[in-house]
C-alpha cells in the first residue's frame, strides 16, 4: 500500500515466480511472472492493476564491460485487451575502483520508461518518463 487515502490509496499485494539465466558474465536474462491477491470489492483500490501494469516481465541485461551496463525490461498483461511497458537503461560506473580493485559500485543511472504502471500512483496513465539518478548499489 502507498499508505494515502481514497482516491489516491493503492495497494497491490501479489505472488511472483522468477527465473533467469546468464552468460559468461555478459548476459542475464530474466523473467517474472506474478498473481495478484484477490481482495474483497469494497477494498480493492485498483481493481485493473493487473490489465494496465501487467501480469509478467522479462528482463534483458549486457553487461558492456566493466563500467558500462545496458537492459530493457518489457512487462505485459498477457490479455489481448491489456496494456503493458518498456523500459531501457543505461548504468555507468563513476569514481576509481576500490582498494581491493574492484570497480566503484557509484553509477550514473539512466532510465526511459513508456507505458502504464511508472508509479503505483499512476498505474492506469500511459507515460514516457525519462529518469536521471545515482545507483549506490548493484541490484
Amino acid at each position: 500500500s502507498n499508505g494515502q487515502s481514497l482516491p489516491l490509496s493503492r495497494s497491490w499485494n501479489r505472488i511472483i515466480a522468477m527465473v533467469g539465466i546468464e552468460k559468461d558474465d555478459r548476459f542475464a536474462l530474466t523473467a517474472r511472472a506474478w498473481a495478484r491477491v484477490p481482495e474483497k470489492d469494497e477494498d480493492d483500490d485498483n481493481p485493473d492493476i493487473s490489465d494496465m501494469i501487467g501480469r509478467a516481465e522479462l528482463t534483458g541485461t549486457w553487461y558492456v564491460n566493466k563500467t558500462n551496463t545496458l537492459a530493457m525490461t518489457l512487462r505485459h498483461a498477457l490479455r489481448s485487451s491489456a496494456r503493458g511497458s518498456v523500459r531501457l537503461e543505461w548504468l555507468r560506473t563513476i569514481g576509481s575502483a576500490r582498494a581491493n580493485g574492484e570497480p566503484s559500485r557509484l553509477r550514473f543511472h539512466t532510465q526511459l520508461f513508456s507505458g502504464y504502471g511508472d508509479s503505483l500512483l499512476d498505474y492506469n496513465r500511459k507515460r514516457t518518463v525519462l529518469s536521471l539518478g545515482l545507483s549506490l548499489v548493484d541490484f
